[in-house]
């Protein structure tokens, strides 16, 4: 049995993450870890491994057996930013003294799209982003979501059934509430927001490629 972020009951290559998963600690809440790091590994050159956090039986080890043996530290995003992302991270990076970087990105989906509270459903209880992904939802999938609700009041509640496959959708694409009954794709400057980067970071390359980019992206 570990404490904090270390591996828990780890068994023939299997790691079980754990939870909360924030990492050595937030800035506000700082983990009593302590870690020995081998002579090898102390100090400059630092090395810095990320992959997501659910990969096969095995993986982490073996990056590990790479790396010194060192623990990687599993951290989710929607600790610190209004999007989850489960990743792992294999590095020798001090972990004392930690601080936030600023400006503070938002926390919250309201925080970040301030505009969408005016049209955003009770029913919608949403108040993070789910992963960041790398191709997002067709225009298909939109009028679907507007046809599915085009018969409800703005403060009518549909359904269940059209509320599950309404929600499923909205989760899954991370779509916000734009207008009465109606949804839309996070554009690449938001999602460079949500990410931290600068405004137009990915700017000079397709709209897909940026979609690609940023949900490929080191956070």
């Amino acid at each position: 049995m570990g404490h904090g972020n270390q591996i828990i009951g780890e068994d023939a290559g299997a790691i079980h993450l754990p939870n909360p998963m924030n990492g050595f600690g937030t800035p506000a809440d700082l983990c009593q870890i302590h870690r020995s790091l081998p002579e090898a590994a102390t100090g400059p050159p630092y090395f810095y491994y990320e992959n997501v956090a659910l990969t096969p039986k095995g993986f982490w080890s073996t990056i590990s057996g790479f790396l010194y043996d060192m623990k990687p530290e599993f951290v989710d995003s929607k600790y610190f930013c209004a999007a989850a992302r489960k990743r792992g991270y294999v590095h020798n990076l001090p972990i004392k003294n930690r601080f936030p970087l600023v400006p503070l990105p938002p926390q919250t989906i309201f925080d970040a799209f301030p505009m969408t509270r005016r049209w955003w459903p009770t029913w919608d209880d949403r108040t993070k982003l789910n992963c960041l992904q790398t191709c997002i939802a067709s225009a298909t999938i939109t009028e679907r979501i507007m046809k599915a609700l085009k018969d409800y009041d703005e403060d009518e509640i549909p359904p269940e059934s059209v509320r599950r496959y309404v929600l499923y959708e909205c989760c899954k694409w991370n779509l916000v509430w734009v207008g009465k009954n109606k949804v839309a794709l996070l554009e690449p400057d938001e999602v460079e927001m949500l990410l931290g980067f600068p405004r137009d970071h990915t700017r000079g390359i397709s709209r897909t490629d940026r979609y690609k980019s940023l949900g490929n992206s080191f956070q």
